[in-house]
């Protein structure tokens, strides 16, 4: 009986730690989720400033503009590259 008694408890106490893991995984997940809609909508933003300053001079995001198109420069060069490799 003592041990009967015993590995209940022990079973009950790891069925507990088991569903407090699940939670506590799932909220880690939602959590991720989260940040994840979160990180989309400042890329969205980022986007939408670019495409309104690109091309003011005076704008205060004039300089991460610049880059911006110079690095999108640089895609169209190496994609161009890319594709007479191909021929």
């Amino acid at each position: 009986a003592f041990f009967d008694d015993l590995s209940k408890k022990l079973s009950t106490a790891a069925d507990v730690a088991v569903d407090k893991a699940k939670d506590l995984a799932k909220t880690k997940l939602d959590i991720a989720a989260e940040e994840k809609e979160i990180q989309n909508l400042y890329v969205a933003i980022g986007k939408s400033v670019y495409h309104l300053e690109q091309e003011n001079p005076d704008s205060i995001y004039a300089a991460e503009c610049y880059n911006i198109t110079e690095h999108l420069k640089k895609i169209e060069d190496l994609k161009r590259e890319a594709e007479r490799e191909k021929l």
